[in-house]
């Protein structure tokens, strides 16, 4: 083999080790894309006891679907028609809902402002239903929220607002709501951003360990931002790297070598 063969060879050598050590860092291990995991491998336990969900209440400046079921046609038109404060809103089905003022109060048709601030759904319910007993003796009242949403952006594949119908999302279920982390997110720093009381925290979760379902975050709160950010892979451009290419190129090239050593 001449001089100039071995020259070859080295260099097509140090091609397929360059080549080879672009794919293998580019590798996302298991571990890291694995939901719930042990992250003691002594620890056996399965069943956690959760925390109890945080209790979603009326605020400024929220939407409430509010109806009045009556056996009188008439008083149920009559409360249940639209007015001036009503707005339509396009979920499920089509609402009629009334928005919670700076103050804390619903102004509902004929009976007027009712304070509804800090009250969960139920007691709210009770609330105007109580107010509406002057009018009417034998109604009953259904009271929805309207509107409430989460965030999820980042390493997930559908970012966007989603609204949530009951109080006890968790944030796989929000995850889920936007088609789950991509392989390059990173799921042992989730962030969730949650404004509360006019103050604005952020707080790390990892959806890895099995023990997430014991923190105070495991439940979302509406309005909550969830950022996926992306593994140290994602971030050096090796998500859209041209793995196919490279293998292919690092096949020709081994066959190459294989006809170089032959001369």
């Amino acid at each position: 083999m001449n001089t100039n063969t071995q020259n070859h060879l080295k260099t097509i050598i140090f091609i397929i080790f360059v080549g080879t050590a672009l794919l293998l860092s580019s590798c996302v291990p298991q571990k890291k894309i694995r939901y719930v995991q042990n992250k003691n491998k002594k620890d056996t336990i399965n069943t956690f006891i959760l925390k109890q969900r945080p209790k979603n209440t009326v605020q400024p400046f929220d939407n409430l679907y509010i109806k009045v079921i009556s056996p009188d046609l008439e008083t149920s038109q009559m409360f249940n028609s639209e007015s001036s404060n009503a707005v339509q809103q396009s979920v499920n089905y089509n609402m009629i809902s009334y928005t919670v003022n700076d103050s804390g109060y619903v102004d509902f048709p004929f009976v007027g402002l009712i304070y509804v601030k800090d009250l969960t759904i139920l007691q709210a319910k009770d609330t105007i239903q109580d107010a509406l007993q002057q009018y009417i003796s034998n109604a009953a009242v259904i009271v929805k929220f309207v509107g409430k949403s989460v965030t999820v952006i980042g390493e997930v594949m559908r970012q966007g607002e989603y609204v949530i119908y009951s109080d006890d999302i968790s944030i796989f279920k929000a995850l889920a709501l936007a088609g789950g982390i991509t392989d390059f997110g990173n799921r042992e720093e989730v962030i969730i951003i949650r404004e509360d009381d006019k103050k604005v925290s952020y707080h790390t979760i990892d959806l890895t360990d099995k023990k997430v379902a014991l923190s105070d975050f495991y439940y979302l709160k509406p309005n909550d931002i969830v950022v996926v950010q992306p593994l140290g892979q994602k971030s050096y451009g090796f998500a859209q790297f041209p793995y196919t290419l490279l293998l292919t190129g690092l096949t020709t090239l081994i066959v190459v070598l294989s006809f170089i050593s032959n001369l």
